[in-house]
């Protein structure tokens, strides 16, 4: 998409289609130099609540076609409601111009860098389309050009455009590999993916083919590896913007490209949506393309534990006891509680094998985390409670909702095993289910380092379309983890 700020007056404009933002219960000054035309200004007075976030209105003059778009409430408009409201304005005319002139509203509450950041991801976002990836008639998307109309030139506007456009094609290419079927999507497939993406940016890669996993102790990602004919793979992908410091973020992800539950099989309803289970190994490739990209200053490694867990005479079985990396021993419990058991080992691999100072996971974990906090908020474990708040507050100020969740030591007792070091399910069964899984992931880590893990289980994919944005993977926790490192 070719986007391009503009402070020529809205008025001038000669795109395809005009969109013009009208906040709820507000005036709209912003574009009083169009209310001139009757059919804008007789639509507004015949409807003033009109306005309300991401609702829409065309309007069709002699020579002109207007899009009004909802920004809601002025005074609660923030990073990600401005980015929604973008991409609302994109998603609506994706299949019906070929150009747009976009009138920003105008906000006290974000500087021009985070205006121009904010809109270019939302436009961006909103024009990926999963669900036309496999059909054999598509609708044609004619949208290529937008013009970003400000009422004064900042440098800033440019700045924050560049990044945003950075980060957007980052979440989309995370987007995209979430949204493949299990049946392409799978380790063999990602690891492609992961050394495209090392060529390109001229990183290092770590492969551990599951022998090689097997002979550095990594038990606990073998014992779910065992159940397919697939082969697995711990990833590793490091960049170095930084090295004269000793600081070095870790992000890890959970990449299970196809969760059947193994022998505890889940049942059939919704197991489609099991091949997002590989969202967060998808979201951390996503992250270090952003900060390379952006050229951050910092260093940091991605970890991708990437494999199936499926039904098979060698998957692991209730009752098993496996040795982890870090040398504690799993009695494994329930067999659809992979995902952490695939994590201890990568946690405990970012932090001995890559020297990691600071540690984020990301998993779609636990069902427990949607019945909490919905596809609302994503749960935030952190070992510190500073560092959680660091990151609650990256969130807010690029429109993503964390929730901190406690995790005080009367949950450690909860995963003590009776017959090895840990299990990988909580006692008693079904209590805290989403503490129990960050605790048992906690146990990974082998020096007092911060260390927090985000169950993105209710945000990392929409099962319905949304104003702003299509059905699929939403690349949850990408532009959140780049602020915090920022």
């Amino acid at each position: 998409m070719k986007l391009q700020f503009s402070t020529s007056p809205i008025s001038t404009a000669s795109s395809d289609y005009i969109a013009l933002p009208v906040f709820e219960n507000a005036s709209n000054e912003a574009f009083k130099d169009v209310l001139k035309d009757e059919a804008i200004n007789n639509f507004l007075k015949n409807n003033p609540k009109f306005g309300k976030l991401y609702e829409t209105q065309a309007l069709f003059t002699k020579d002109k076609k207007y899009l009004l778009v909802g920004v809601g409430k002025k005074e609660e408009v923030n990073f990600g409601k401005l980015q929604n409201f973008a991409g609302t304005v994109a998603k609506s005319l994706l299949t019906k111009a070929n150009s747009l002139s976009l009138l920003l509203p105008r906000l006290d509450s974000l500087n021009a860098e985070k205006v121009g950041e904010a809109v270019s991801i939302g436009i961006e976002l909103a024009s990926y389309n999963p669900a036309a990836e496999f059909k054999s008639e598509k609708e044609k998307v004619t949208l290529t050009s937008v013009q970003l109309v400000v009422e004064k030139a900042e440098r800033g506007y440019q700045e924050g455009l560049k990044k945003g456009v950075i980060l957007a094609e980052s979440i989309n290419s995370s987007r995209k590999l979430a949204d493949l079927p299990a049946n392409i999507m799978t380790p063999t497939y990602f690891l492609d993916e992961v050394k495209k993406v090392a060529k390109e940016l001229k990183l290092k890669a770590t492969v551990l083919a599951e022998a090689q996993a097997k002979r550095k102790g990594m038990g606990a990602f073998i014992a779910v590896a065992a159940g397919s004919d697939i082969p697995s793979y711990m990833i590793a992908l490091e960049y170095l913007g930084n090295p004269r410091s000793k600081e070095k973020w870790a992000f890890v992800g959970k990449g299970v490209t196809f969760d059947s539950g193994g022998l505890y099989m889940k049942p059939a309803p919704h197991m489609n949506e099991m091949k997002y289970d590989m969202s967060g190994a998808a979201n951390v490739l996503g992250t270090i393309r952003s900060i390379v990209r952006l050229g951050l200053k910092v260093n940091a490694v991605g970890i991708m534990a990437v494999t199936e867990n499926m039904i098979h005479a060698n998957a692991m079985k209730p009752g098993d006891i496996v040795k982890s990396y870090s040398g504690k021993t799993i009695e494994i419990l329930h067999t659809d509680a992979e995902g952490r058991v695939i994590l201890i080992d990568a946690v405990t691999y970012a932090q001995k094998d890559f020297k990691a100072t600071k540690i984020v996971d990301m998993a779609t974990l636990t069902g427990a985390m949607l019945v909490a906090l919905s596809n609302v908020y994503t749960g935030v474990f952190p070992n510190k409670p500073e560092f959680g708040n660091q990151l609650t507050e990256a969130g807010k100020a690029v429109g993503e909702n964390f929730w901190s969740m406690p995790m005080t030591s009367e949950f450690d007792e909860m995963i003590k095993g009776d017959f090895a070091d840990i299990i990988n399910t909580g006692k008693p069964d079904r209590e805290a289910g989403s503490i129990v899984g960050a605790k048992f992931i906690e146990q990974g880590l082998t020096g007092d380092i911060p260390w927090m893990h985000l169950d993105i289980a209710g945000t990392a994919w929409d099962t319905k379309p949304k104003p702003f944005r299509f059905i699929g993977a939403t690349g949850v926790g990408i532009k959140t983890l780049v602020e915090l490192v920022c």
